[in-house]
């Protein structure tokens, strides 16, 4: 058996699989062993438990997580004190924690410590990011082993929330977005199992039409989660999941998330007073036009009958050519993504859209779909023969870079703009690239000259060799040749720190990667995603790579890098031009 082989729904299960937090993790597991033949069994073990620490106990008859890890052990393996010290301080706050009852001051104190620690400044220090990052997940998964063994207390309200509930909540929403960030990936699909039960085909199904609500899965229960009405908001935010707003009647309340219990669905009771709180759920459906609800319905489509598919199944490689073959399937994606996913939501920004809600609704739709459309991605590229693909890596990278200047430049994008505003927005989001292009050339010739001199003195230096020295009182020409390396060096320096600037003064126009994702990507390079296409809308961003430091700069490498990925952003001119007579206000 290959072991590429592992289907893809089993292995997309498996690394949405966190035992830190899942209370069923084991009995899903053991449910896909039992369903799997040896080999299949022994590829799973090899491929995705080992590298989650869990492990079969021969005398439990049972598998153990073995991954254990606590902020007070954490502190002493960092090397910076300002991060022994914030470890430390979250270590106690924890245990400060355990005496708090009240459900929304847990919810408070979770949000607002997780918001401190995004906050933490690294200034781009490859060690500091690293340690940071660690403290996080270190800090969400020993939260949420204190968070289990609390007594919780519920708030007073219409939906009457369990402890059990709340706590589900917690852990199984909140802390594990907070933990897998973009590959979160918790949304129930239509042709799932569940959704074959009377509940969802007669009554949800329906709801979900009308209200645009997300059922979210966890070991225990389904929430039904409205839409969020702010962008800036959290979907799954704790203190959202605990709030009952109170309307204007006295008797009216707003709901952002109600508690389907499956368990409970054949009371009759239960039943209609939960169809009672889906009457009281926050709604856009007044504030949206249906051609704006039927293009994202659209995108929804295209992402579900398109899009997933290229990334669910089977690639057929052949190892002599495994690398073509991942690049030209990607190719494919990327097309099917720029033409029938941006190009549809370019057209609804610049045609569709009367008012700023509609604007709103749109980007947190397309926000949904491409955040989906990333959990998806990691899951692609965890396939053996891809996992140490280069192309493959630097494709998330771009795929993440979108994601990431859509929520920077949204103002710029995603609000009611005159074409004359727009092409300022364009040519705005050109910048840093312009910069980049300018600091490069403003040196390149000097630094050209300067190559083709040391060169020189290099040659002349063989040449002479030792009768040189033997002739000469000074070594002249060692000495020119460490001047001209020196001056070099600067000159490299000077070019390598200019391209830096570049994002950190347009940092609404570019994302660096490895530390505004709070992922890991890489500790040895940098990568940076610059807006393309039309107003960074239309085109995947242009992906730039930088050493960590200057010493390993390649200017010329470099420079050959930023013409092509120009060239390729001038060839979208086209395409703009296109676009602006067909959509111009």
């Amino acid at each position: 058996m290959q072991n590429s082989s592992i289907p893809y729904q089993i292995r997309a299960a498996l690394l949405q699989l966190e035992p830190s937090l899942d209370v069923d993790w084991e009995a899903r597991l053991t449910k896909i062993l039992e369903e799997s033949d040896m080999a299949l069994r022994e590829e799973i073990d090899h491929q995705i438990l080992k590298s989650k620490e869990i492990y079969w106990n021969r005398m439990t008859g049972g598998f153990e997580y073995k991954a254990s890890s606590s902020l007070a052990i954490l502190k002493h393996s960092l090397s910076n004190d300002r991060m022994q010290h914030i470890a430390k301080t979250l270590s106690e706050s924890l245990e400060d924690l355990k005496s708090i009852q009240d459900s929304t001051q847990i919810a408070d104190y979770l949000e607002n410590a997780i918001e401190q620690i995004d906050q933490i400044s690294v200034d781009e220090n490859f060690m500091l990011q690293r340690e940071k990052l660690m403290i996080r997940r270190t800090f969400l998964l020993n939260a949420a082993k204190v968070i289990r063994r609390m007594v919780i207390t519920p708030p007073e309200g219409i939906r009457k929330l369990t402890e059990s509930q709340i706590k589900c909540f917690i852990i199984e929403v909140f802390i594990k977005q907070q933990l897998l960030g973009y590959w979160f990936k918790p949304l129930l699909k239509r042709h799932s199992d569940i959704m074959k039960h009377p509940i969802f085909r007669y009554y949800l199904s329906k709801q979900q039409k009308i209200r645009h609500f997300e059922l979210v899965k966890t070991s225990q229960y389904i929430f039904v989660t409205a839409p969020v009405m702010q962008v800036e908001q959290n979907p799954y935010s704790i203190r959202r999941f605990l709030t009952e707003e109170k309307g204007a009647i006295e008797a009216q309340t707003f709901l952002n998330v109600i508690v389907l219990d499956m368990q409970a669905t054949e009371e009759n009771e239960y039943i209609d007073h939960f169809k009672s709180l889906i009457e009281c759920m926050v709604t856009v459906q007044s504030q949206i036009h249906v051609d704006v609800m039927d293009i994202v319905l659209q995108l929804e489509e295209v992402c579900e009958k398109s899009l997933i598919p290229l990334l669910i199944e089977p690639i057929q490689f052949v190892a002599k050519n495994a690398d073509v073959v991942a690049q030209m399937h990607l190719k494919k994606f990327e097309n099917i993504l720029t033409t029938d996913f941006f190009k549809p939501v370019y057209e609804a920004i610049k045609s569709h859209l009367s008012h700023i809600e509609e604007f709103d609704y749109l980007y947190l739709s397309v926000h949904r779909l491409y955040s989906e459309l990333l959990a998806y991605y990691r899951e692609f590229k965890q396939q053996p023969a891809l996992v140490f693909n280069q192309h493959v890596q630097l494709f998330e990278y771009k795929m993440v870079g979108y994601l990431k200047l859509l929520e920077k430049r949204r103002q710029d994008t995603f609000v009611p703009l005159n074409q004359h505003e727009w092409e300022v927005m364009h040519q705005r989001s050109l910048k840093p690239l312009q910069d980049i292009r300018f600091a490069m050339t403003e040196h390149l010739l000097d630094y050209r000259e300067l190559t083709i001199y040391i060169n020189k003195l290099k040659r002349q230096s063989a040449e002479k060799g030792s009768f040189f020295k033997r002739m000469t009182k000074s070594n002249q020409a060692e000495r020119d040749l460490a001047e001209a390396y020196k001056l070099g060096q600067q000159m490299k320096h000077k070019m390598f720190m200019s391209v830096l600037q570049a994002p950190r003064q347009n940092p609404k126009c570019s994302v660096f990667l490895e530390f505004e994702t709070l992922h890991n990507f890489s500790e040895h390079e940098r990568h940076y995603a610059f807006p393309c296409g039309d107003n960074g809308i239309t085109r995947l961003p242009i992906l730039l790579r930088l050493p960590e430091t200057y010493s390993d700069f390649d200017v010329e490498d470099f420079n050959a890098s930023i013409n092509f990925d120009l060239n390729f952003s001038v060839a979208s001119k086209a395409e703009k031009t296109s676009y602006e007579l067909n959509y111009s206000h």
